[in-house]
């Protein structure tokens, strides 16, 4: 098969588009034909190398996989189409047991800093476990976006919901004139928490680009120009010096989020894209009795129930562009120069 292949860490250079070895399934695991693969941060990261992190080269990236299935498993036939939830865990453990797999001491992500290669290829093998059938509503680039950035949104509002609301996370999402600030408008992260926060009615705050301003105020309520004003200032300014009750930071701007969340608000912190290490003034935080939160990724069970909601509030995912395959390095420039506003993704 084709495949784009990591031998090295390094610049958009080291993805080498070659011939692959096709997976070979033992039990317990489902071949796939990759219809389409969402590019994701995580992907630039992995590529990049990391600190205290590791890979097996070679290496296949890609954790938002859509296809159709090879042969039939759990009840599942040749051909049906299939979403795949990136998560690998034991399966045995207590946490997993519960269905909180993303709290599993082995728990990765397929095609990051895992021994699991990703979608980067014309095939991928999964655990069957991670087959969820594709709803005839999606096409295979809009299914391939919802694994990362979209699950990972959709964990960190309903549980910061909950914390607000004092009710346990199962409940769902239920809040009514409520304010969310979130970062960087044309990010995978950012476009997703803002699509679910308008679902519900919040007021939606976010940053952006010179170059994004109008396409973010398509989506948001309020558009922070990053590069021109400062952004606790223009918050308090919204709010009439409240603050926001959520803030989704994946960019690491803990100080920021600290200032700008209202009293018993919620941070929740999914990435560290600008800054690995924050420095933040504890009072702040404890004064205002706001707590910080962190997200990776989240359950089968909560995307089961994400898709279940964007059905239900007819959420689109923004596609910024499609890519063959073979122009990965196209696609993963793109994305490290921000010149993106939604989901990038690759078709074998």
């Amino acid at each position: 098969m084709k495949a784009i292949v990591l031998n090295e860490h390094g610049g958009v250079d080291k993805l080498r588009y070659q011939d692959f070895p096709e997976p070979v399934c033992r039990e317990g695991e489902a071949l796939i034909r990759v219809k389409a693969c969402a590019v994701n941060r995580l992907d630039v990261w992995v590529r990049r190398g990391l600190p205290n992190r590791s890979v097996r080269f070679p290496h296949i990236l890609g954790s938002d996989i859509s296809g159709q299935l090879v042969y039939s498993v759990g009840g599942l036939s040749p051909g049906d189409d299939v979403i795949v939830y990136p998560g690998i865990s034991c399966n045995r453990c207590g946490y997993c047991m519960q269905g909180k797999e993303n709290l599993c001491d082995r728990f990765s992500i397929i095609g990051g800093f895992s021994d699991w290669h990703g979608g980067y290829a014309e095939y991928v093998k999964v655990p069957i476990h991670n087959l969820i059938s594709m709803p005839k509503w999606l096409n295979y680039e809009e299914a391939c976006t919802l694994g990362v950035a979209y699950l990972t949104s959709y964990s960190m509002l309903t549980k910061a919901i909950s914390l607000l609301n004092h009710e346990d996370s199962d409940e769902g999402i239920d809040i009514d004139d409520h304010t969310i600030l979130v970062y960087s408008a044309g990010s995978g992260v950012g476009i997703a928490s803002i699509q679910f926060a308008k679902a519900i009615g919040m007021k939606v705050i976010t940053t952006s680009s010179k170059g994004k301003l109008d396409r973010a105020r398509s989506i948001a309520d309020y558009v922070i120009d990053r590069e021109e004003c400062d952004i606790i200032k223009e918050v308090m300014r919204i709010t009439d010096g409240k603050g926001v009750d959520i803030v989704i930071d994946q960019l690491g701007l803990w100080d920021t989020s600290i200032r700008a969340v209202m009293k018993g608000g919620v941070i929740m912190v999914c990435g560290a894209t600008v800054n690995e290490y924050a420095q933040v003034e504890v009072r702040a935080l404890y004064n205002r009795l706001s707590s910080i939160n962190g997200a990776y990724l989240g359950t089968k069970r909560e995307m089961l129930d994400m898709l279940e909601f964007i059905h239900e509030y007819n959420i689109k995912p923004i596609i910024d562009s499609v890519f063959a395959l073979e122009d990965t390095m196209l696609a993963h420039a793109r994305m490290e120069m921000n010149h993106h506003f939604g989901k990038i993704v690759l078709r074998p």
